[in-house]
């Protein structure tokens, strides 16, 4: 077989998505003039890569090996869990080197900025090993770059940073100095998001998970996002409501647009819209500490409510109009995947506005319009109403972007960073049409900016009634299969036992295992023991309540660990060191939870008829 006939083979069996996109590539006849290999003095090969006229020699003629020794002996690949996101192939030994000094539990995202040198290496370098480590994940550009962002911002929070590494093939920067800019920018985003969400979730952890224990009752008459796919025409659009300060010049306008389009109002807009009449077609919240103060008029109580499990449960439990789940926690998505209920893959870009987008892109609409998203100041106001909220104050803290006007203007970190997410979705999804009709606050790039009353006039023109779309839709679960979804609930206080039962017999074998580590050899049998009760507790619908409450409790303990250097044994003495950290916090959270699950659970009751309560 030749080179390209192992390499390809090995990627259909291992990496059969990244084989899809390069099926139609390999078809085409290749001829690679600005890419050659030339022998090295010590038998291996040197790749050049010729752009713009010039030459670049990307391994060193005379001990390439012994320099990519070099090149990865100045990281710090030791630590557990490490994240290696790495710029440019090459014809791998760089890569090869670095991982064989990486852990088993490690992760490389391998970004190639050339797909021809790619292809190159396909056919005429052995890149078996590394296409069979499972570690590396490849991202291709042209081919599968798209994943690459969506996939970093999962696998980036709080615990990665900290053991994070950020390198390029060496050469690499130069020949692709764009798309190196590019990959940097990519990271950053995914960075500065990983931040906020940690800042978030502490703040909000206990809070959050409370709600979703407490919320749980309101799967019984409830849908979901996946159950209105496509039911909406595509000629009828959207109408994104945030509750920016240019609300103000254009909110009566909205009212021609009622009864021919979709009005999704955010949370923080709904009670100015309904003080000035406006009919909503549906509000949409997320936030588990959101002050009721927006939900002081009670007819919102009985608008169609797109919402979360986590969401403010004082709100949920007022509410009475058809909730709609347009994403799940850990624990829905598996619940609802066990009765073949699918939530579509959801990017919720950090804030209830880019939920709203996402909300109307999973539900297929073709026309989007914004309105009162201005990401922006205006002077000193910060929402409709002339209301000024300024969560952070200081220079340091805001930005000049660019205005609507093209006059530059103030804008906040958080803001700017669901700028640029919503900038990044338009950009990937080229079949949307979004209309800003804000009529001030920051240009969002890639959106036609019109007046409200201009997009009316030219998008809402065909007749349409949500609440006549939820008339026909009948709830999630019928009756018979509500009974085996409360059963599964019901399950839960029991789960809570069980896990805390095995968190205490895991942390006597961590410390005994620790106690003797210099004897580790003769622990077998602890180690195996330890071993299955992760297994069981991971593997218990329970614990991703749990893990959700510890996870950020835990992160600055955990990251502590992870950057402890230590000699022999480095890597099973952290793992006994984590594992005490998670059990212990395991054993805090099922103490505290339990109160409120048992609360939870008294309310789940239904007949054996199927005719619930």
């Amino acid at each position: 077989m030749t080179f390209l006939e192992q390499n390809v083979s090995v990627i259909k069996k291992l990496r059969p998505d990244l084989y899809i996109g390069l099926q139609n590539i390999l078809k085409e006849k290749h001829i690679f003039n600005n890419i050659k290999e030339v022998n090295t003095r010590d038998g291996n090969k040197a790749l050049i890569i010729e752009k713009n006229n010039k030459e670049f020699r990307m391994n060193s003629l005379y001990k390439p090996l012994n320099e990519a020794g070099k090149w990865a002996d100045q990281y710090e690949f030791h630590n557990n869990n490490t994240l290696v996101i790495m710029f440019g192939l090459g014809n791998g030994l760089f890569v090869r080197e670095m991982l064989k000094r990486l852990q088993k539990d490690a992760k490389v995202y391998l970004y190639e900025p050339g797909v021809d040198v790619f292809l190159y290496v396909l056919h005429y370098v052995d890149i078996v090993d590394i296409i069979q480590d499972k570690r590396v994940c490849f991202f291709i550009n042209g081919i599968n770059d798209k994943e690459f962002d969506i996939l970093l911002k999962e696998d980036i929070n709080i615990v990665t940073l900290s053991v994070q590494i950020v390198c390029n093939h060496p050469v690499y920067d130069n020949v692709f100095s764009d798309e190196f800019n590019s990959f940097l920018t990519v990271i950053s985003n995914a960075n500065k998001i990983a931040k906020v969400n940690n800042d978030t979730e502490k703040y909000m952890s206990s809070t959050l998970v409370n709600n979703i224990i407490r919320n749980i009752i309101y799967i019984r008459k409830s849908n979901y996002i996946s159950e209105f796919i496509g039911k909406i025409p595509e000629d009828v659009p959207a109408i994104i409501v945030a509750a920016g300060p240019s609300l103000d010049k254009n909110i009566d306008e909205l009212k021609k647009a009622e009864g021919k389009a979709f009005i999704l109002a955010t949370d923080t807009s709904v009670k100015y819209l309904l003080s000035h009449g406006i009919n909503i077609d549906a509000v949409i919240t997320l936030d588990p500490k959101k002050s009721m103060k927006h939900f002081e008029d009670v007819r919102c109580y009985n608008i169609p409510l797109f919402c979360v499990l986590e969401a403010k449960n004082e709100f949920m439990d007022k509410h009475k109009g058809r909730k709609i789940w347009f994403r799940g926690s850990v624990y829905m998505y598996d619940l609802y995947s066990k009765f073949n209920k699918k939530f579509p893959d959801y990017n919720s870009g950090g804030s209830v506005a880019t939920a709203a987008f996402s909300t109307c892109v999973f539900m297929k609409f073709k026309n989007i319009i914004f309105v009162g998203q201005d990401l922006a100041y205006n002077g000193e106001v910060t929402h409709a109403g002339g209301i000024v909220k300024d969560i952070l104050s200081g220079i340091g803290n805001k930005k000049l972007v660019q205005g609507i006007d093209g006059e530059k203007i103030w804008t906040r970190y958080d803001w700017l960073i669901y700028l640029e997410w919503f900038e990044e979705f338009i950009k990937k999804s080229k079949e949307l049409n979004v209309i800003d009709a804000t009529e001030g606050g920051a240009l969002i790039h890639g959106t036609k900016v019109m007046r409200l009353c201009d997009a009316i006039n030219e998008y809402c023109k065909e007749e349409f009634s949500f609440n006549k779309l939820l008339e026909k839709t009948p709830f999630t679960f019928s009756d018979n299969e509500y009974n085996k979804v409360a059963v599964k609930i019901l399950n839960l206080g029991k789960e809570f036992v069980n896990i805390k039962q095995k968190a205490i017999e895991g942390i006597e074998i961590a410390e005994r295992l620790l106690n003797s580590f210099n004897n580790l050899s003769g622990n077998n049998k602890d180690l195996k023991n330890f071993d299955k009760i992760n297994k069981f507790i991971t593997r218990q619908d329970a614990y991703s309540i749990l893990d959700v409450y510890i996870t950020n409790i835990i992160s600055d303990d955990i990251q502590m660990v992870n950057k402890s250097s230590e000699d022999s044994g480095d890597s099973i003495k952290k793992k006994m060191r984590i594992a005490i950290i998670l059990y212990r916090a395991l054993i805090k959270s099922v103490d505290e939870l339990m109160p409120v699950l048992n609360e939870t659970l008294k309310k789940i009751s239904f007949k054996t008829d199927g005719d619930m309560l």
